[in-house]
């Protein structure tokens, strides 16, 4: 049942209004980067995100991760993914690879029942494509130590129900952000566009 209910959300969905629940949840500091993209756009280097839905005890769940503390992105909380590699037949390919590579779970191309529509990063020259997958559990994980610092079982509607605006710190500015809370992380920025576009789709 929520395989086939799933499949059948995420192949029909009004990509339009997916597209607005992300604008929503952009931040004063990303709309600066935003508008300075737009006024002087640029090349963006392709990447996807495996957003891995599963059902536990009856509460449909999904995986994110937090990242190591070195790197752009320190200590952020994100989906599985990463940058396109040439040898990548497709934004598909890019997640499933990533994800076997930064936590160990092999998702076949089988299991994937969607994507939403791509998310700009201007501030780090990036444009992400996620891809959705349902399979019918989750194994043991094997992390990438250099990547992963943590991975996180998230109930999706606990995800949806913890939205607020909440107080971040970028580059020793404070800015108040529409973000969700997955453990004891707030997730802004990019990951929570695309979280935006999830709910967009599940709603």
């Amino acid at each position: 049942m929520y395989r086939f209910d799933l499949s059948l959300a995420f192949k029909n969905f009004n990509r339009e209004d997916a597209e607005k629940s992300a604008e929503k949840m952009l931040s004063d500091f990303q709309r600066m980067h935003f508008e300075r993209y737009y006024a002087n756009p640029f090349p963006l280097r392709k990447s996807a995100v495996m957003i891995l839905l599963f059902v536990r005890d009856d509460r449909l769940k999904s995986i994110m991760i937090e990242r190591t503390d070195i790197g752009k992105h320190a200590g952020q909380i994100s989906f599985p993914g990463g940058k396109t590699e040439p040898s990548d037949a497709d934004s598909i390919a890019t997640a499933i690879r990533e994800t076997l590579e930064e936590i160990g779970i092999q998702v076949r191309r089988e299991d994937v029942i969607g994507d939403l529509p791509p998310v700009k990063v201007p501030v780090s020259s990036f444009e992400i494509f996620p891809v959705v997958a349902f399979v019918d559990g989750i194994g043991d994980f094997k992390t990438s130590e250099s990547e992963v610092k943590k991975v996180l079982e998230v109930d999706v509607e606990d995800l949806r129900t913890s939205l607020s605006n909440r107080p971040v710190t970028v580059a020793e500015k404070q800015y108040e952000v529409p973000s969700f809370i997955c453990g004891n992380s707030v997730v802004w920025g990019a990951t929570a566009m695309i979280v935006a576009e999830m709910f967009s789709v599940l709603s």
